[in-house]
């Protein structure tokens, strides 16, 4: 059984093309980082931008890949660890961004979206992409971010990281493991191991599929694994600096800053992804509530600024709605309506300044 590596939502052909805005709206995906698992929200997230959007002339364009490794065919790769998957997100984002600027003639404006991990990667290529800026390279405007559930300090700290980090640090478990369950797996055909799926996890076809898919190819298994142990070894402390953040004296003047005031958090309220203390000390230092997002939407902690003079910091929330930390298993549609909403505020910020 095999899946789709890349997942693309584009304009429709009858739109006019004149005195429009091309967004490139790039998901990252978590680990395991097979793209399909987010098909039903990112098809939703693109359908609801389309047809409500309050910005006239916006043409947009939604779009994520598989992280290396987790390819369901029969190609073989080395395994990938965070650093690899960084630059080969980044270099996947690059080739996204010059396939648009051929087909359209225009460059288009880039919003990067990242789930669990994905979300460290999404400000490692922010890090990047600041980084080019400033030693004078032509590029693209990165004009914000939006990092669901993220795991970007102290992962091993977590309620499941705690149990993860344990197990991994056992010499060679990612290919152990692997193997005992590629064994097991060997002999149950992908149409049966799909049907045991679904009625064991009550998964929705598509995440049922992909998990069949995951399991059945070539590396997955050991992929996972291994980026996991990296994820427990690398994910610790806060190491950004002004060049993510920004600063006060920088909140973003042109269009190529306004990254630093563009960045989004959403949390799980519960999620066993991310230490609590860690994640209300990140908001504490880094965070900013904007009051103009709805609180029945997500709501905040009470450690957040609200001073009009930290209004460049990024906008940080935990859900109230016991959304879980694979939301895109069943919970695609709140999500995706959510992110809508914080598309159209990136992009109007955007045009302010």
């Amino acid at each position: 059984m095999e899946t789709r590596s890349k997942l693309y939502f584009g304009p429709s052909a009858g739109r006019s093309s004149k005195n429009i805005d091309d967004y490139l709206i790039f998901h990252i995906p978590g680990n395991p980082g097979l793209i399909p698992y987010y098909d039903p929200f990112l098809s939703t997230l693109h359908a609801a931008l389309s047809s409500s959007s309050t910005v006239p002339s916006a043409h947009y364009h939604v779009c994520g890949y598989s992280l290396a490794g987790f390819e369901t065919t029969e190609q073989h790769h080395e395994l990938a660890g965070l650093e690899r998957q960084i630059n080969y997100v980044d270099q996947l984002l690059y080739d996204q961004v010059d396939e648009m600027r051929h087909l359209t003639g225009r460059t288009p404006k880039v919003i990067l979206m990242g789930h669990s991990v994905g979300a460290y990667i999404l400000l490692e290529i922010i890090r990047g992409h600041r980084k080019r800026i400033e030693e004078g390279a032509k590029d693209f405007d990165l004009i914000g971010g939006i990092l669901l559930f993220p795991t970007i300090t102290h992962i091993a700290r977590s309620p499941s990281g705690i149990v993860a980090s344990a197990l991994l640090a056992i010499p060679r478990s990612a290919h152990i493991a692997s193997a005992i369950l590629k064994a097991l797996m060997f002999l149950v055909p992908a149409s049966v191991l799909y049907y045991l799926i679904r009625a064991f996890t009550w998964f929705p076809e598509h995440a049922a599929r992909t998990t069949t898919a995951f399991i059945k190819s070539p590396i997955g298994i050991k992929e996972s694994l291994f980026l996991g142990k990296d994820e427990m070894d690398m994910i610790t402390g806060d190491k950004w600096g002004e060049e993510v953040w920004g600063a006060a004296t920088e909140p973003g003047t042109n269009s190529r800053d306004t990254i630093h005031s563009n960045l989004v958090f959403f949390w799980g309220q519960n999620d066993k992804w991310v230490a609590q203390k860690t994640r209300n000390e990140l908001i504490a230092a880094r965070g900013f509530r904007k009051s103009k997002i709805s609180s029945s939407a997500a709501s905040s902690t009470s450690d957040v600024s609200s001073s009009p003079a930290d209004g460049w910091k990024p906008s940080m929330f935990i859900d109230d709605r016991k959304i879980p930390h694979g939301f895109c298993i069943k919970h695609s549609e709140v999500v995706a309506e959510q992110v809508r909403v914080w598309v159209e505020e990136i992009i109007c910020n955007h045009n302010e300044n």
